[in-house]
């Protein structure tokens, strides 16, 4: 991948990831531009967009998670280190 083509990715990345933002904060529908063509995003295919930024990730070679983990760490009662 050539520095041009990363700095296009990254950028289409960005735009993507505040696209995405938009969308999480209530704005019904956002339109981004690639490759000569447009594409709107609403509430109802957010999951596209976020694999868009998934796969945009992927050739950046981003480390992602895909399912992240929450631990629930309660103490016990009587456990003393």
């Amino acid at each position: 991948m050539t520095v041009d083509e990363r700095t296009e990715l990254q950028a289409q990345l960005s735009e993507a990831k505040q696209a995405l933002h938009k969308l999480e904060i209530g704005q019904s529908a956002v339109t981004l531009s690639y490759d000569g063509e447009s594409i709107t995003y609403t509430a109802a295919n957010r999951t596209s967009l976020q694999a868009y930024i998934r796969r945009l990730q992927a050739e950046l070679g981003v480390p992602t998670q895909a399912n992240p983990r929450i631990f629930n760490i309660q103490g016990r009662k009587g456990y003393r280190p």
